[in-house]
């Protein structure tokens, strides 16, 4: 099994790289129950967490077009009407591949000129600049004021048949580091949205005891984030008519 998976983290400490956990599985830590359905062809989870909010978690069909509309049906949903303006945030390192989720998401999206209602950033994570991501997010919502801000980041989860293919949006703000015990509160201005994809899982949770706390990453690590930055990406420009 270890030959189809790149080993990126060592005993819990991260080389720039802060990531959250799959909401689907914290949730059920909780005892939160769930609904599940089908809808053309994808599993669809709900659910909602006391005291924070509702997710969806979507799991691929096999039809990237069918994935994109239901996720943009649902980012519609939360994000509601009357948005002038909307942040979005790719957090992450984008000089580590499993963790450029959110800067790749990006690169498909356009703000300024060509899209006015758009702002774009990517902060980076504080072992790169020295500024933790969530002041960075904080000081450029105050000055921007957005009506809703999106945050995208990578995901971590305990079951490798999810890895690259669960898409999760919930309405309140994920709390970067969290996954590796590192946690930052994430302040923003007008509604949130979180987005994001688990790519990292630890061989712990693939029944390697001996190695448990170190983290690996699919062995097309490439190919996932740049089509599941792109599928995102493509949601939301779905959801607010782009």
């Amino acid at each position: 099994m270890l030959y189809n998976y790149y080993i990126f983290l060592l005993f819990g400490y991260t080389f720039g790289m802060e990531y959250n956990s799959l909401l689907l599985e914290t949730a059920a830590v909780q005892g939160l129950k769930e609904d599940e359905f089908v809808r053309r062809g994808c599993r669809v989870t709900h659910g909602i967490m006391p005291d924070k909010g509702e997710y969806y978690t979507l799991t691929e069909c096999g039809d990237d077009d069918n994935l994109v509309r239901i996720f943009a049906s649902y980012i519609k949903k939360l994000a509601g009407e009357n948005l002038k303006r909307v942040l979005i945030v790719g957090l992450g390192n984008r000089g580590m591949t499993a963790d450029a989720l959110g800067n790749t998401t990006l690169h498909h999206l356009s703000a300024g000129g060509s899209n006015p209602h758009f702002s774009l950033i990517a902060p980076q994570v504080s072992v790169v600049t020295g500024v933790e991501s969530s002041d960075i997010v904080a000081s450029v919502s105050e000055r921007v004021k957005p009506d809703l801000t999106i945050l995208i980041d990578t995901l971590s989860t305990s079951r490798y048949e999810r890895l690259g293919r669960c898409y999760q949006l919930c309405n309140f703000a994920l709390t970067p580091g969290s996954g590796v015990g590192n946690s930052k509160f994430m302040r923003t201005q007008g509604k949130t949205l979180s987005v994001g994809v688990p790519l990292v899982i630890k061989l712990g949770d693939l029944g390697v005891e001996k190695l448990r706390n170190f983290v690996v990453t699919p062995a097309d690590i490439d190919e996932q984030v740049a089509r599941c930055g792109k599928n995102i990406a493509r949601a939301i420009n779905t959801a607010f008519g782009k």
